[in-house]
């Protein structure tokens, strides 16, 4: 395969955000097949549009074709917003492929994707959801409206539709999409929460994977192959009679694919994403691009070849798709054949180019071919310019919202926040989101969310970035900790401990073991931190290795605390323990591992340890009804009754614990 032309060579016209006119489509067609493309990958449905005829479902098109004014960026608001192709037309296209050598494979978008769909067909949607009325988006971006997995009414449809579009398609390849699908739905809608526990599945990831089985196995028994995004591959493998177009992420799971015998088509958006500007993806940028990319390296046979898609968000002529296209879907034509130096790779370009403009089609001047760095962000800055002009600015902060809130609520399941308080902290973004009333009465919902989404930015693009996975997890388990010990004291769940978590989510206070460690600075001066966990275990091994493994953290990502002092404040550190406690006590031998510098005898936190009442309800509570379970809590009770307090103390950290 690395010697020989690639199988399949293909382009990826999106007619869902901006509609093509038949004619265009045939014009481009025409200069695919001189650039070496045979395979014409048509984008027909999403959320801003649904652009084929089916016949048992006519609302689709009368309904999802139809959008009016719409706000892309920088780009026409009215141009080829609205239509849809008749299945006369849809049969044209094919056959004038056909003639030109390329076969057509359409994509009807599964799961995601489906706002035009759902215009049409709102009760295949999710209920259970606080879900604003279905409408063909008016913008780009990503939005949360799925096809309900959950139920079986949906699957019938899904097929109806499909059993339509292989009647016009004789191509083998019907792509199912996949990819983009926000979940935030699927986790609050009771048909698909019953499906996931009935199948046994693990996840919402899970049940897509689910989804597309099932469609994919139907489309296999009439002798058809379903493709995917790699994006579907997030909720498991697939069998091997799929195919997966990889554009972005997840390349270990594709490799995994190929490895289990699975067929891939590289779209990397790095290299082959021809909407993006030339000063992100020239000429020889192409070229360098590796034929094989290193998650096919040995899987070579497995293969199939690239295709360059062209989404249209701001692309609403076909004089932009050329420009864009053109000569860059050559380079892709080039690089399915072979390697070659680059001075052949420009004089083959240039002979494709001379053949492209006879059609009448615009293309891109050859000094965009290897760009500068100057010129090239220039070019990125325009396109950046368009993409979030003012009129485009909503739905971008929309989709940044949302995408941010699904990768948050994926982190509170995976620390092990409640499903009813995960779903009612991140209800309130999806109401934000759908311009619907928040609640009100959230019980440190809004706070939770707004920090933890605080957080996962600063892991992607912040101080948190490079502390490894575990630190970053064990801290971010202070969340439902915090809840835990609400539910405890308050019998309900709830977050009032937002002024202590932020220095969790600003990557000062770190889980390292049993300890937590804050970085402090006041006054010029500089100390670790030391808190003790209310899941603390004061066992002297398991102490030292949090400390040395603190050490050797703070020596490789914060130096500068590496040799500062570690000093604890807690009433722990109490001297009034050592008359309440056995000499033996795990307690007052995690004493002695500190210097006394400074005592508070007037502290009451010991309080909220030692019987579970929070500070906020400290002045009500009646000593006389204090617990008295354990040995210590009596002792504690006794003091208090003589009008004594537990105290604290504040200490460094001198010796090892024993």
């Amino acid at each position: 395969m690395k010697d020989s032309l690639f199988p399949y060579r293909g382009l990826m016209l999106d007619s869902a955000r901006h509609f093509i006119p038949v004619e265009e489509i045939k014009r481009l067609i025409k200069a695919a097949e001189i650039c070496g493309m045979n395979r014409l990958h048509w984008h027909l449905t999403d959320d801003q549009g649904w652009r084929i005829e089916i016949r048992k479902y006519p609302k689709l098109a009368e309904t999802g074709s139809v959008r009016g004014r719409s706000f892309f960026g920088g780009v026409s608001e009215t141009e080829n917003n609205d239509g849809f192709y008749t299945q006369e037309e849809i049969r044209e296209i094919v056959r004038s492929a056909g003639e030109a050598g390329m076969e057509v494979i359409p994509e009807i978008e599964i799961p995601g994707h489906a706002g035009a769909l759902l215009s049409a067909y709102p009760e295949y949607g999710c209920r259970g959801a606080a879900v604003r009325e279905y409408a063909v988006e008016k913008g780009g971006g990503i939005f949360p409206n799925l096809i309900c997995a959950g139920k079986e009414s949906s699957v019938r449809f899904l097929e109806d539709i499909l059993d339509e579009v292989m009647e016009l398609f004789p191509c083998r390849m019907i792509h199912l999409g996949g990819d983009e699908a926000l979940k935030l739905r699927w986790r609050r809608c009771p048909d698909c929460q019953r499906k996931i526990a009935a199948k046994g599945l693990k996840d919402e990831d899970n049940l897509q994977r689910d989804l597309i089985l099932e469609i994919g196995e139907y489309l296999a028994a009439r002798g058809r192959e379903a493709v995917v995004w790699n994006d579907v591959l997030n909720g498991g493998t697939l069998p091997p009679h799929f195919i997966v177009q990889q554009w972005t992420g997840g390349e270990d799971r594709t490799r995994q694919f190929m490895k289990d015998g699975g067929r891939v088509i590289c779209s990397d958006l790095r290299a082959y994403y021809f909407d993006y500007p030339y000063g992100s993806i020239d000429i020889r940028k192409i070229w360098q691009y590796p034929r094989i990319p290193d998650w096919a390296e040995g899987y070579e046979n497995q293969l199939l070849g690239l295709e360059c898609p062209l989404w249209s968000e701001r692309i609403t002529d076909t004089d932009t798709a050329s420009f864009l296209l053109f000569p860059r879907l050559a380079a892709a034509g080039l690089k399915a054949r072979g390697e070659m130096p680059w001075p052949d790779f420009l004089e083959e370009i240039r002979k494709t180019q001379q053949r492209i403009q006879q059609l009448g089609l615009r293309c891109a001047p050859e000094e965009m071919w290897d760009m500068a760095e100057a010129e090239a962000a220039a070019d990125r800055q325009a396109d950046h310019d368009r993409m979030y002009a003012p009129e485009a600015q909503p739905y971008m902060l929309r989709t940044q919202r949302l995408v941010l809130l699904e990768k948050t609520e994926r982190l509170m399941r995976q620390i092990g926040i409640p499903e009813a308080f995960l779903l009612q902290a991140g209800d309130r973004i999806l109401a934000e989101a759908d311009g619907k009333t928040k609640n009100e009465n959230d019980r440190g919902a809004e706070k939770l969310i707004l920090q933890l989404m605080d957080a996962v930015c600063s892991r992607e693009s912040g101080p948190w970035k490079p502390v490894p996975e575990k630190i970053w997890l064990d801290t971010m388990k202070c969340f439902p900790r915090f809840i835990a010990e609400h539910r405890r004291s308050f019998g309900t769940d709830g977050f009032d401990r937002y002024g202590w978590t932020v220095r969790q989510t600003e990557c000062r206070l770190f889980r390292i073991g049993e300890l937590e460690y804050e970085l402090l600075e006041e006054s010029g001066k500089r100390a670790v931190s030391l808190h003790i966990p209310s899941d603390a275990r004061l066992e002297p091994d398991l102490l030292n290795d949090s400390v040395r493994q603190a050490k050797e953290f703070l020596g490789r990502y914060f130096p500068e605390w590496k040799k500062q002092p570690m000093i604890c404040e807690s009433w722990l550190l109490s001297p009034k323990l050592k008359a309440l406690l056995p000499p033996e006590s795990r307690i007052l031998r995690f004493q002695d591992a500190f210097d006394l510098t400074e005592e508070d005898p007037d502290d009451m936190a010991a309080l909220e340890w030692v019987f579970y009442v929070p500070e906020r309800l400290q002045a009500s509570v009646r000593t006389e009804s204090l617990p008295e379970t354990t040995s210590l809590q009596r002792k504690m009770k006794a003091l208090l009754l003589a009008g004594e307090k537990p105290g604290g103390a504040r200490g460094i950290l001198s010796r090892a614990f024993r």
